[in-house]
């Protein structure tokens, strides 16, 4: 059972380790600088500006996204993510302290 588990398993993405930004949108996640995500949130904030929004993400690559279709520009740094992971393991400790009825 746990061989098939493995193979049903969505793969882990490789996200990149230390500080960096992520630009998010119907797109996709794209991994971006500090200055990349400087650079797109002024053109987002551009009232008079271009449909298309291009940029680098940190593996090089060069993207070109349509400007309406970002939802989101944001930090995540290594502190940040080991805080998620502590909250979401506190959460998952305390449901398991008071189970549903429907769970015993």
């Amino acid at each position: 059972m746990n061989r098939i588990l493995a193979y049903l398993r969505e793969p882990e993405e490789n996200r990149p380790q230390g500080d960096y930004f992520v630009v998010a949108g119907l797109f996709g996640t794209f991994y971006v600088t500090a200055e990349t995500a400087r650079a797109v949130e002024r053109a987002l904030d551009r009232v008079l500006a271009g449909r298309w929004l291009v940029f680098r993400d940190l593996s090089g690559s060069r993207l070109r996204v349509l400007r309406a279709q970002v939802t989101g520009v944001y930090e995540s740094t290594a502190e940040q993510r080991r805080r998620d992971r502590a909250f979401y393991r506190a959460l998952h400790a305390e449901s398991e302290i008071d189970p549903r009825p429907w769970e015993e």
